[in-house]
């Protein structure tokens, strides 16, 4: 299925790809549609094919943190958020990170899509998105509970390798969820699919409908295409450079790559491109390792710098996400049971479900299935003058000059959005306690999560020596605007609110048990979700600020971002690197 090293060092190949992750083995297989080309993949993780600890849904306790499926990357110490250090999960392996995510698939409003044109990305738009989003799925239809799993089958795939389908298991609270919120204004609609996403609406995840096992990169993509002769793949292989030649007329060209494997430093040649696919968390950093960036990083790290290419590490922003936690206080609804994955943190129950699985029966199956995406006024009686304050002070940063060309269009691209009423927050059913609960078997948990998918923070993700195993530094600078927190504050709110709301009333126990009471002030509420929030990596994979391009696995951006060079941009629309045009 994959190579050994005496197949690749020192050969050459007309296209390199590095990183096996999400990206890198769709763009492997589709240019190796081509028989005339040869095409090599490089991956730093295992193979882990067929690994059940990945396949299996809800056994992230086996995979979160774990060296053999985890990056586990830290940033530093967040000055904003408590000195807290936040651990950013990472997939290792091939299929990189959708082997690992919670397997939610859904789409943002198209405002967010067709953003990347207005940012001068031509063809960038909502309608070249849901095309290729199309041609990468195979949605099989619901025959039940059609009223809460809803979908449009105009917006689906057909025919693609990654297939999605409706949890065969669902909490059997979505119908409460979706009353509540409607008595806040907040409607269902169809269909994420559609781009129209303002109000609540059914998710799908991506499972097989036969075998109900994980569909992702690896055996979707990658396993039925492993045996053709113009594809080689190489895992343990950790890229420690891209090897390029300066031309005459100012240009850099990549000729090959460096890589370690079993402790050793191998290099194969490239004839065509190299194609860097590993993540918004390493992909800046080899470039950096390459002597692509910003000369001032390069220089505190000792590389020499090939091309001047300041925006690489830079603008990075990352969704966050937390919840409430209630007690099930109801086990049955409607002659239904409610069901939560609180049995599978019990070592018998975990084995009984475990025998149960194929029969569609078991917790394993369960899944979120009710996520409701709105703008700050659907949820705060606060929005405008949050949204004031924020406007406010970006206009005044725009009347003194404060940001470069490229974070000031980004910024008025955001403000149209809250002025547009865009939906950037989401509000979740997840039918299992975030927090950790005193383990009790007779207590089911259910978490009202939220997330924040617009932050106006921005950070950098940086080399920090000029060695490759080095993990880079990671600073997302979380809160340092403070409307970020600020909008976090006002959906804590709302979600209390939501869960007092009939029938979720009648459901959920009278205090949240986690945080508590003792949280109660705006005050109070802040420094909670300085010492709480959490990357939204652990919740979706396809929502965002742009964020949406191949890789539908992370929720980091922004490290290498495709904007025009003049609004340090590192990558053009054809998602090629400056460097035919950077300073030298």
């Amino acid at each position: 299925m994959t190579a050994t090293l005496s197949d690749i060092a020192g050969q050459t190949f007309d296209y390199i790809i590095i990183g096996g992750g999400t990206a890198g083995l769709v763009l492997a297989r589709r240019l190796s549609d081509n028989t005339d080309v040869s095409v090599l993949v490089l991956e730093a993780g295992e193979a882990n094919l067929d690994d059940p600890t990945i396949l299996m849904p809800w056994s992230r306790l086996k995979y979160i943190g774990n060296p053999k499926y985890d990056w586990s990357f830290e940033t530093v110490k967040q000055v904003h958020s408590g000195d807290r250090s936040y651990v950013w999960p990472r997939g290792k392996g091939l299929g990189g990170s959708s082997a690992i995510n919670f397997m939610l698939w859904n789409k943002p409003a198209r405002e967010y899509i067709d953003a990347f044109e207005k940012l001068g990305n031509p063809g960038w738009n909502w309608e070249m998105f849901t095309k290729y989003s199309r041609r990468a799925e195979t949605f099989t239809p619901s025959q039940r509970d059609t009223d809460v799993l809803t979908y449009d089958l105009n917006y689906r795939g057909e025919s693609g390798p990654i297939k999605t389908i409706f949890p065969p298991l669902r909490s059997n609270l979505e119908e409460y969820m979706l009353e509540a919120l409607s008595k806040h204004g907040i409607q269902k609609f169809p269909d994420t699919s559609s781009g129209t996403v303002r109000g609540a609406s059914a998710i799908a995840y991506t499972a097989d409908p036969v075998t109900r096992l994980r569909s992702y990169a690896a055996n979707m993509y990658y396993q039925p295409v492993a045996s053709r002769e113009n594809l080689t793949v190489l895992v343990s292989a950790h890229v420690s450079k891209i090897e390029t030649q300066s031309n005459n007329d100012g240009t850099v060209t990549a000729t090959g790559v460096k890589f370690l494997h079993n402790g050793q430093e191998y290099e194969a040649y490239c004839q065509r491109e190299v194609c860097l696919c590993a993540g918004a968390i390493m992909s800046p950093q080899i470039l950096e390792l390459s002597g692509i960036g910003d000369p001032a990083v390069l220089q505190k790290v000792g590389i020499k710098t090939k091309a001047a290419l300041p925006g690489v590490g830079a603008n990075v922003q990352e969704h966050l996400y937390t919840g409430l936690v209630y007690e099930a206080e109801k086990h049955s609804v409607s002659g239904r049971e409610v069901q939560t994955i609180d049995p599978l943190l019990y070592p018998e129950e975990h084995a009984k479900h475990l025998e149960l699985f194929p029969s569609g029966e078991s917790i394993f199956n369960i899944n979120t299935v009710t996520m409701a995406f709105v703008p700050l006024e659907s949820v705060s009686a606060n929005a405008s003058q949050i949204n004031e304050g924020i406007g406010t002070a970006i206009l005044e940063g725009i009347e003194h000059d404060v940001y470069p060309d490229g974070l000031r269009k980004q910024y008025e691209v955001q403000l149209e959005f809250l002025r547009n009423q865009t939906p950037g927050l989401e509000v979740v059913l997840a039918p299992g306690p975030v927090a950790r609960m005193k383990p009790d078997v007779n207590k089911k948990h259910i978490t009202l999560c939220f997330a924040l998918n617009s932050p106006f923070s921005r950070g950098t993700i940086h080399a920090t020596s000029n060695d490759p195993l080095a993990p880079p530094e990671i600073d997302p600078r979380v809160f340092e605007v403070k409307y970020d927190l600020d909008t976090l504050v006002e959906l804590v709110k709302f979600c209390r609110k939501l869960a007092k709301t009939e029938p979720l009333r009648s459901v959920l126990s009278e205090e949240e048990a986690s945080p508590g009471p003792g949280i109660r002030t705006d005050d109070q509420i802040a420094d909670w979700l300085k010492e709480n929030i959490s990357t939204t990596f652990r919740m979706r994979i396809m929502h965002g600020y742009l964020a949406h391009r191949t890789d539908i696995s992370t929720d980091t951006i922004g490290s290498c971002s495709m904007l025009p060079l003049e609004d340090s941009g590192v990558v053009d629309p054809k998602l090629k690197v400056y460097i035919d045009r950077a300073s030298t």
